[in-house]
């Protein structure tokens, strides 16, 4: 059986090479064409401010504040380490010296959809605001994962809203085997994804699992079999165990979130 969900906190941190201060009245109108529900919370400071979003329970609330680049950082020791696909990515982090942090509470559990898409209503509101995005570095805390904002945009426009909120590890286990598991759906209240498997394409598992974590967050049937048990790789959450190599035996079976 799945645990009891934790109240959510979703986090962002915005690494930049130099400190830069956001007016929360330019970031408060801009939301406002978004949602004219959105209200000004935690006063008027450029380096620490907020807003409720309503919802049909208690609101969203959403923090902005400034932060050193090393925040967060042994955090950011294992996004860097699990993000082998940015080659660059440790002379990109050198260089920043300051941080926009994004942060988003929940009171109770919410519709994982309802979270992520408010939280992405901020975060791209606070990204349209900064300077110079072509040396942003975003340090997405909840999927272990940094990367350019390039990168991020071009997820968004693939993937749709859940593209860069998913990480894909991979790592050898046995000399036949390897663990891949996602990281970043246990952030929104949903399972992560897990399989064991002799497939050694990095490119083809990463694939397939962010294909099974887009069908689950959109509320579509899984097409693999799958089983529900802890994740096998810290950190310790909830997870569904996939079946990737037994693919003549796959019956659709839609996951209990």
């Amino acid at each position: 059986m799945f645990t009891a969900a934790p109240i959510p906190r979703y986090t962002v941190q915005i690494l930049l090479p130099s400190a830069q201060a956001i007016d929360p009245a330019v970031v408060l109108s801009q939301l406002k064409m978004w949602r004219d529900d959105v209200e000004m919370i935690g006063g008027t400071r450029p380096d620490h401010f907020g807003f409720a979003i309503p919802t049909h329970d208690l609101p969203l609330l959403a923090h902005i504040f400034q932060a050193p680049a090393d925040a967060y950082g042994a955090q950011l020791d294992d996004a860097l380490a699990w993000s082998p696909t940015w080659p660059d990515r440790h002379v990109a982090v050198a260089s920043c010296t300051s941080s926009i942090v994004v942060s988003m509470i929940a009171h109770r559990a919410v519709n994982h959809a309802t979270l992520l898409l408010a939280f992405l209503s901020v975060l791209d509101t606070v990204l349209a605001c900064v300077d110079d995005l072509r040396t942003a570095v975003l340090h997405w805390l909840p999927a272990q994962r940094v990367l350019p904002f390039a990168q991020y945009r071009m997820l968004r426009m693939e993937l749709g809203p859940c593209g860069p909120a998913i990480n894909v590890r991979i790592a050898p286990i046995s000399p036949t085997d390897v663990i891949a598991d996602t990281v970043g759906l246990s952030g929104l209240g949903l399972p992560d994804l897990q399989a064991i498997t002799a497939c050694r394409d990095s490119a083809l598992l990463n694939r397939k699992l962010v294909e099974l974590a887009r069908t689950m967050f959109v509320g579509d049937p899984l097409d693999v079999a799958w089983t529900e048990q802890s994740a096998i790789v810290l950190p310790l959450r909830d997870a569904l165990t996939v079946q990737l190599d037994d693919s003549s035996e796959r019956t659709p079976v839609s996951p209990r979130t």
